[in-house]
């Protein structure tokens, strides 16, 4: 199985509001959203405008190519987001701004893969944010980093504007 980064273009962005029900579905886990009458997430479509309309702003699909045979053709699958900012209150940092992989292929490396293309593509300082709510996110990133760095990073907990969060921060 080949993980890799796809951009995501404007004309993307339709499928990317998709797969974000699919993430906020997720979060709603950690953070009781509730569903609108017509059965959708709602959050502010403004949450995604910066990724076309900002500078530093990263937006990318995360794509699955595996062959289940030799003899058969190579199958490629959407499978996620990764959301890459500038952090606005430390603009010399990466900021994972949002992070997401299909249930169907979580446990199996493919966030840790992605995550590893990420700082090849985009080396330099980073951090990723983690709502203190968010346990299974929280291991996940342990682990990721951790398999990513080595020892070499700092996980505290910190305020992002006004809510306490896990800080993982590192350089590559």
């Amino acid at each position: 199985m080949k993980v890799s980064l796809v951009p995501i273009t404007p004309s993307d962005r339709p499928t990317l509001e998709h797969l974000f029900q699919f993430y906020l579905y997720e979060m709603a886990a950690c953070l009781a959203l509730p569903l609108t009458d017509e059965g959708q997430y709602t959050y502010r479509p403004a949450l995604l405008d910066g990724y076309w309309t900002q500078p530093e702003h990263e937006p990318f699909f995360i794509v699955v190519k595996s062959q289940l045979a030799e003899s058969e053709a190579a199958i490629q699958e959407l499978v996620g987001f990764a959301l890459i900012r500038r952090y606005p209150q430390d603009p010399t940092r990466y900021d994972i701004d949002q992070f997401f992989v299909v249930r169907k292929f979580k446990g199996q490396g493919v966030g840790k893969q992605a995550l590893a293309n990420l700082l090849h593509q985009l080396p330099g300082k980073w951090q990723i944010r983690v709502l203190v709510e968010n346990e299974p996110a929280i291991a996940f990133w342990q682990s990721a980093v951790r398999q990513a760095v080595g020892q070499n990073y700092e996980h505290s907990m910190d305020l992002d504007v006004d809510l306490k969060m896990h800080f993982f921060r590192f350089e590559i």
